[in-house]
């Protein structure tokens, strides 16, 4: 396993002691590490929509109906 080393600023360096305490990580490392790899995960899980979506065919204009819908969604989401 290869290392490198991290200077981070105090406040982030708060963020992951607190992070890496709640979590039960022993180590802040530990913590940092859980989180690249979740990261790498969720990029991951990206390209593979992105490459799902290009694959399925040609895009399709959205109705009124369906533009309308997403701005529901969205001031739904910006009121809660």
């Amino acid at each position: 396993m290869s290392s490198i080393p991290v200077e981070l600023p105090e406040h982030l360096m708060s963020f992951v002691s607190r992070g890496a305490e709640q979590a039960g990580y022993s180590t802040a490392g530990e913590f940092i590490a859980a989180l690249v790899a979740a990261a790498s995960e969720k990029q991951g899980e990206t390209e593979q929509a992105l490459m799902a979506g290009i694959s399925s065919g040609d895009a399709k204009p959205w109705t009124d109906a369906e533009w309308k819908a997403i701005k529901e969604r969205v001031i739904a989401k910006s009121v809660k």
